[in-house]
């Protein structure tokens, strides 16, 4: 094996772990943000998706993963897929009766 394969390799690796936290971190992301959504008409809401997606392509991308790592990977953009789903279409805000004081 030559150098500058040896090299390439090595930089695919760190590609790989780097990719695999962003994807973590995008995935800690979508939870929260979807967590404060109140409706899926919200930006919070679109912010959620874009984690979602994002996390998603990056898991896509990375060669390295052992199968452990890509099903526990996997089992949390799938998680947060089905949180994202259960956002209702729109917020349940009850409105307020007015009263006068006499």
């Amino acid at each position: 094996m030559s150098s500058n394969t040896q090299k390439l390799r090595i930089i695919r690796s760190r590609t790989d772990r780097d990719l695999l936290v962003l994807a973590q971190h995008e995935l800690d992301r979508g939870c929260t943000l979807v967590n404060l959504a109140t409706s899926n008409n919200s930006p919070l809401f679109a912010q959620a998706v874009k984690a979602h997606d994002s996390a998603a392509a990056m898991l896509r991308e990375i060669s390295g993963l052992t199968d452990s790592d890509r099903r526990q990977l996997e089992s949390r953009v799938n998680a947060l897929r089905s949180r994202l789903d259960a956002v209702p279409a729109y917020a349940n805000l009850r409105g307020y009766q007015a009263s006068a004081a006499s």
